[in-house]
Parts: structure tokens; C-alpha cells; sequence
């Protein structure tokens, strides 16, 4: 790391509790130490010997809790930690700087309330202070950038898990809807030859707008409907009069950004699985609305009751998986019957969804 990484890097330690929670504990303990040792000395109470002991209570621990992994990462370069002997030095001559200087201020402040001939003890404290500080300044720099190096590889892995994860789920969902779509235009071109080459036409356009829709890591839920459109009217090809659908989407909502391929899945499974194998075909509605601080995505169908074990699917598994990775536990979907009708739902808390102006 170069200098300008290192100074950015402590300053986004320091936003962490677990760092300056026990430099604020240690320079309390330090302190209380520090004020019994003076009531035992008559005398020994100054404002600038207090300050003295203050610069020492919390010195220290900002040095060894907060500062001592700073020689380790300067690597003047790409690495991300120094080498052992090189960085035993660099921490070295940091740590005994940074005493020499916070020893020298209290010696300063000391002297002035004090007489001359106390300042040989304090030349001597501080040359205790580098016997001992140094070495454990140098030890908890390593042992804190090792921790913390360790941390954020495997933290860099996990991310790079997700992210391929990612990368194969959304590729496995474009090759799945035209599966789908092209085992329904087989079926038409037995019955009606004419509508089933509109169909192709009207699939190649939909394939093109899924493999748009799909490259994008997020996008606004305005454009998943457009998605949802195409996609119904190549089936309208197929189903006709059978298939009738229903929106009620709350479009000041369209601007919320999502992950790709949110209500096409709910959509397709709900055609396959209950509109299609229907004589009669069936209703389907598409819903898009808040509810309290949930963004709510619900797709209803009447028809064939689409069988609950639908979520071991491709499509249905898929959603499932992308939504975890999305959004952990602060997104939900959920499958159920209710009479006649289907449901399938997704809930994400609006306080995790971006607002694309």
C-alpha cells in the first residue's frame, strides 16, 4: 500500500467499534492507574501533570490498538502487507518515534511543575517505555494485520463466490424461458402455422430484450414490466383467449431497482403449470405494491392449482436464490394456494431497494 492507502485505511479502522472501544476502555484503565499513583505521591497534583498522564493513558493504546498496523501495510507499492523483517523495522522505528514524541511532550509538561532532578526518572521511564512498548507495538501490528488481512481474503472470497453464483443463476434463466416458450410455439405450429411464425418473430424479439434485461445487475422494475409484456404476448399466441391477464401495478413504484427477473419467473411457472394445462384457461394478474415498508411483487392465477413443490424448479429455485443473494433475510418469497386461485409473492424491504431519479 502507499502512504495515502494507509492513512485512508486506519481512518476506516477508527470507524470500527472494535477499535476504538478498547482504546477508549485501555486509556481508561491506564488512567485510573495513573490517578492512584498520584494520590499516593503528595504533592504530585498539577493540571500539567494530569495532562502528562492523560498524553500517556491514551497514547499508548492508540498506538498498539489503532496505529500499529500502519508500518506493517506501507509497502510502497501493490503488496498488501510488508515482509517480516521489513515490516519488524518499519514498525520499529514507528512505534519509537511515536514514544519518543508522546514521552517528550509529558517530560516537557512534567518539568514544568517539577524540579530538575526529577528529570532523570522521567529520561528513565521513558527508556522503559521503549523496552517495553516497542516490542509490543511490534507484535500487535503483526497479529492485527494478519487478523485483519485474513478477515478481508476471506470476506473477498465469499464475495467472489456470490458474484459467480450470481453470474450462473442468471445465465441459467434466459435459456429457461426459451425452453418454455419454444415447447408452447411447437404445440401452435400444428394448429395455426400463420400465428406460430408471428410467434417466432415475436420470441426472437423477446429473447433479445432477455438477454438485455438479464446482463444488467439491477434494474428499474418499469423495465421488468415491458419484460413481462413481450413475454405474455408470445404466449398470447399460443393460449389465446384462454389466457387473460390483469395488472394492477402501482407504476410510482417503477422506479425501484431490482435484480433482473423478478416477476418473469412467477409469471412463466404460473402459465405453465396452472393457465396451460387448463381446458378453460384462467385469470392472471400481476401486482406491484407497497405495503407498509415492503415492496410487495405477487402474480395470482386461476386454473390448474399449481403444485406447491414448484420451488425445487429451475425458474421458482432460481428466484429463490437470487433473491438470498440480493438481499439475505430482508427479502421473501412465498408460494401458496388459496381455493381456486395460486399465489406466488415476493416481499424486500423498501429500506434495501435503490431509487433509480
Amino acid at each position: 500500500m502507499r502512504i495515502q492507502d494507509v492513512i485512508a485505511y486506519e481512518k476506516a479502522r477508527l470507524r470500527s467499534l472494535w477499535v476504538w472501544l478498547p482504546v477508549l476502555g485501555f486509556g481508561m484503565l491506564l488512567t485510573l492507574v495513573s490517578a492512584g499513583t498520584m494520590a499516593l505521591v503528595p504533592g504530585s497534583y498539577h493540571p500539567t501533570t494530569l495532562l502528562s498522564a492523560l498524553l500517556g493513558s491514551f497514547g499508548l493504546p492508540v498506538l498498539i490498538l489503532w496505529l500499529s498496523p500502519a508500518p506493517w501495510l506501507w509497502t510502497h507499492g501493490r503488496a498488501t502487507h510488508a515482509p517480516l523483517l521489513k515490516g519488524l523495522f518499519q514498525s520499529g522505528i514507528f512505534a519509537a518515534t511515536f514514544i519518543l514524541l508522546l514521552g517528550g511532550l509529558q517530560i516537557l509538561l512534567s518539568t514544568i511543575t517539577a524540579s530538575r532532578s526529577s528529570r532523570p526518572l522521567a529520561l528513565l521511564a521513558l527508556g522503559s517505555a521503549l523496552a517495553i512498548w516497542v516490542p509490543a507495538t511490534m507484535l500487535a501490528g503483526y497479529f492485527i494485520t494478519l487478523w485483519e488481512r485474513t478477515r478481508m481474503l476471506k470476506e473477498e472470497t465469499e464475495k467472489k463466490l456470490r458474484e459467480a453464483h450470481w453470474v450462473l443463476l442468471r445465465g441459467q434463466l434466459s435459456p429457461h424461458a426459451l425452453f418454455n416458450a419454444l415447447n408452447g410455439l411447437a404445440e401452435l405450429v400444428h394448429i395455426d402455422p400463420v400465428a406460430a411464425e408471428k410467434g417466432i418473430l415475436d420470441l426472437a424479439s423477446l429473447y433479445r430484450a432477455l438477454l438485455d434485461h438479464g446482463g444488467k445487475p439491477s434494474s428499474p422494475l418499469r423495465e421488468e414490466r415491458v419484460l413481462v409484456s413481450r413475454y405474455l404476448a408470445v404466449e398470447s399466441m399460443r393460449l389465446g383467449e384462454r389466457l387473460e391477464v390483469k395488472w394492477a401495478w402501482d407504476e410510482s413504484l417503477e422506479n425501484f431497482e431490482t435484480p433482473p427477473f423478478l416477476v418473469q419467473p412467477m409469471v412463466e411457472n404460473a402459465i405453465k403449470h396452472g393457465i396451460a394445462p387448463s381446458v378453460q384457461g384462467g385469470l392472471l394478474a400481476i401486482t406491484l405494491a407497497r405495503e407498509g415498508e415492503q415492496l410487495v411483487l405477487r402474480v395470482i392465477n386461476s386454473g390448474k392449482p399449481l403444485p406447491l413443490l414448484l420451488g425445487n424448479g429451475v425458474g421458482v429455485g432460481n428466484l429463490e436464490a437470487r433473491l438470498f443473494l440480493a438481499y439475505g433475510d430482508h427479502a421473501s418469497f412465498r408460494l401458496w394456494g388459496e381455493g381456486d386461485e395460486t399465489l406466488a409473492e415476493v416481499r424486500i424491504a423498501l429500506i434495501r431497494i435503490r431509487r433509480k431519479p
